[in-house]
């Protein structure tokens, strides 16, 4: 009878379905606490530097205001409350307050045609009679509020006191005016004020914008072994069992190691045997085996006297072995 193996039948392969996608991670928050800083920052900066410019403008225009005037054709009196530095403009346009001296001409306006500036001849005396010197200069001017002026001589005013002007000149639609330089102050808060708003801008406007990004959301734990999200459980369908039984093997026999071979014994010496090889391969050294001594069965026999001396002799030699070995 032969043995024909059957193959196994294997049920049909399912797919298993896809894995489950896992689902974008939320979009962070805002920060809003950094868009309301930088929205405070921007509206401290802006309107603290337009308020300061402001300021600056308001006191320039008043400066202008406050300069003392003197018109053509008349003697005007000055009082100095301090010794300083002053400049003498030549204004082209602006318009007269009240004034002290011979001059009658009040609240009068004026405006040059002319696009060069008017000549004209300027004394100043103290209350000693003493002319002071005022040296040409350049350099400073205004235009503000309605008044327009340029700078044409320097003041060195030595000490407190009265003083008049004398403006002498062919053309009369101009006036000169005595003070300090308007715009020294004004030009100071204008680089504050316009600094300040500059950098509430920057500053604001960036931290709006750093507030406008979301936050970072936490990362989502996936399956190493499936990036685009969770493996799905899933479990192997398991085999048809008609598989045929095992064939019948036979036994293993176990090699049985040879017989020692037998013994032979010479007259006159041990009995020598050949060593057995041991399991590990090699040779051992020869060894002795033990003598055997015959079992006596009893008295010489009477039959044969002959065979009696032979085995008396035999018993004679092995029992008494010499000093040296076996004789």
């Amino acid at each position: 009878m032969s043995y024909q193996p059957q193959m196994p039948v294997m049920p049909s392969y399912e797919p298993p379905p896809p894995p489950t996608v896992a689902a974008p991670p939320a979009k962070g928050k805002r920060r809003k606490g950094l868009m309301i800083t930088g929205l405070i920052v921007l509206l401290v900066g802006v309107l603290g530097g337009g308020a300061i410019i402001a300021k600056g403008m308001a006191n320039y225009k008043e400066a202008v205001k406050a300069l003392a005037r003197a018109p053509v054709g008349c003697t005007t009196t000055l009082v100095f409350d301090k010794a300083d530095s002053f400049t003498v403009y030549i204004e082209t346009k602006g318009k007269l307050g009240e004034l002290s001296g011979d001059c009658d001409a009040k609240s009068k306006e004026y405006d040059h045609e002319g696009d060069k500036l008017p000549k004209v001849s300027l004394t100043l005396v103290n209350t000693a009679g003493e002319e002071v010197d005022m040296p040409q200069a350049s350099g400073a001017s205004y235009d503000v509020a309605g008044y327009v002026g340029t700078q044409t001589r320097s003041l060195e005013i030595f000490g407190p006191g009265t003083y008049r002007m004398d403006v002498t000149s062919d053309e009369t639609d101009f006036a000169v005016s005595i003070g300090k330089k308007p715009k020294d102050d004004n030009d100071l808060m204008m680089i504050i004020g316009g600094g300040l708003a500059l950098a509430g801008l920057i500053v604001g406007l960036l931290l709006m914008l750093l507030g406008l990004r979301r936050r970072t959301p936490a990362p989502v734990m996936t399956d190493g072994r499936h990036p685009m999200g969770p493996l799905p459980e899933w479990a192997p369908a398991p085999y048809a069992s008609t598989m045929p039984p095992a064939p019948p093997t036979a036994p293993v026999r176990t090699p049985q190691p040879p017989p020692p071979p037998p013994t032979t014994a010479f007259p006159g010496q041990p009995p020598i045997r050949l060593p057995d090889r041991p399991a590990a391969g090699g040779f051992a050294p020869p060894a002795f085996a033990p003598p055997q001594l015959p079992t006596p069965s009893g008295p010489p026999s009477a039959s044969n006297p002959a065979d009696d001396e032979d085995e008396a002799s035999a018993w004679t030699i092995q029992e008494k072995p010499s000093d040296k070995g076996w004789s």
